[in-house]
């Protein structure tokens, strides 16, 4: 099974998936990151591009992650909706046409952050069914810091499918350390605490030691009940 991980900036892809990342590859899945928007200057004056691309590179690798993609949206203090969505939707489409997942994880439409939302909405129309494609289920992923930030008035993240990734969180945890730039200390969602606590609320919901949570968008079944080849 080929897995594909979408996200806006560096280190939401961990905060996001990270540990279900982890536990497919262990598990001999074909797993690929695609970083759209790989500038962090807007907040972080001392890192520049390459920085932040090894940054990425080193997340993956702690993760399994077999392949890592750059959307080449470098957005030097600027951000993912100050521009066409159309260029937005059109690197999501071709980064799919090219790894050819059957699963997709993506940002949720509600979250806080606008970069967040032009990335789920970019998924969504790349992803429409019009006959054909390879995928076959869209996951939308938490982000701590920008998903929980929500207000009432925004589209509610109600998770319906759990993956137990129980072995897998301490690796999240050291792939999440790598963007020390974007990591804080307790109580900041952002933090190593902060992702033990989700995980082990989300297990909670579902009885195992630690789990990540997914919004399900989209799935395609066939004849025989059966969602993909995993």
């Amino acid at each position: 099974m080929r897995a594909l991980v979408i996200a806006a900036h560096p280190d939401d892809e961990v905060l996001g998936a990270g540990a279900t990342m982890a536990a497919l590859a262990e598990r001999g899945h074909h797993v690929c990151a695609l970083i759209l928007a790989e500038g962090v200057s807007l907040r972080h004056k001392d890192v520049d591009l390459a920085r932040a691309r090894e940054t990425c590179r080193t997340a993956a690798a702690e993760l399994g992650v077999a392949e890592l993609r750059f959307g080449g949206f470098a957005l030097e203090g600027g951000m993912l909706g100050d521009g066409p969505q159309r260029s937005v939707v059109d690197a999501v489409t071709g980064a799919i046409r090219e790894v050819e997942p059957e699963l997709v994880f993506t940002h949720h439409p509600g979250d806080i952050h606008v970069d967040h939302r032009v990335v789920a909405r970019s998924t969504t129309y790349a992803t429409r069914v019009l006959g054909g494609g390879p995928v076959r289920q869209v996951l939308h992923y938490e982000v701590l810091s920008s998903t929980e930030q929500q207000t009432p008035a925004a589209i509610p993240y109600l998770p319906t499918v759990f993956y137990d990734v129980s072995g897998h969180v301490e690796r999240k945890c050291r792939a999440l350390s790598a963007y020390s730039y974007e990591v804080f200390d307790a109580p900041h969602p952002r933090s190593a605490h902060a992702v033990r606590a989700l995980a082990a609320y989300r297990g909670a919901q579902v009885g195992v030691a630690g789990a990540e949570a997914f919004a399900l968008a989209r799935e395609l079944r066939g004849g025989d009940g059966a969602c993909a080849s995993w």
